[in-house]
């Protein structure tokens, strides 16, 4: 009897060392990256990817100044505008929800052109060309100011970890007024704006 249930035992043992090692990928190294969605989520307080000992800018900080070429090879003074604030948003083409951002964005420049203007800084050193970012904004007819970070001396400067980050800032002494990182949706961003002017 004992013989018998420890025989079912084994030969059950290696039925499921069988499957394991042939039908999962346990023990295998793997083939291409573990990626993992970086981008931040709004809906949810407090959700973000930070890492240690890294001091982000926040309202009340002083926003750095930059200049950054446009896609005609131009350096542009970012804080160089007429109007009151500067939506400043990094954004990649491979990011989702950067790009469902974007229409929102073109359309609160628009309806907000005498108050504020975007500015969307393009982490091109992690995109796979120049011509796929040029391309994205010329299919989507964006008109605001498209910056191209080539070497992420912008995006370390502005402390930026998951994307889209957005900054709205004072352009007459480049006070951060509010920093929202994930995508927003028009609506917030009409919101946020008549918060400030109020």
């Amino acid at each position: 009897m004992w013989k018998s249930v420890l025989s079912v035992s084994v030969v059950l043992i290696l039925v499921v060392i069988l499957i394991v090692t042939n039908f999962t990928n346990i023990g295998e190294k793997q083939s291409e990256p573990n990626i993992i969605d970086v981008t931040e989520d709004t809906s949810v307080e407090g959700v973000g990817i930070t890492a240690p000992n890294v001091q982000q800018l926040q309202a009340g900080d002083q926003a750095p100044n930059f200049r950054l070429p446009d896609f005609s090879g131009d350096k542009v003074e970012t804080f160089d505008v007429d109007q009151d604030y500067i939506l400043l948003n990094f954004w990649a083409t491979w990011c989702r929800p950067c790009l469902e951002e974007m229409p929102d964005l073109q359309t609160f420049e628009n309806e907000n052109k005498d108050t504020i203007k975007v500015v969307a800084v393009n982490t091109t050193n992690r995109e796979t060309s120049i011509d796929k970012v040029k391309t994205f904004v010329e299919e989507g007819d964006f008109q605001f100011t498209v910056l191209l970070d080539e070497d992420d001396t912008v995006y370390e400067h502005y402390s930026i970890i998951g994307m889209p980050t957005s900054f709205i800032i004072r352009t007459s002494d480049q006070k951060i007024m509010k920093r929202i990182n994930g995508a927003m949706t028009l609506d917030q961003m009409q919101d946020y704006l008549k918060e400030l002017q109020s």
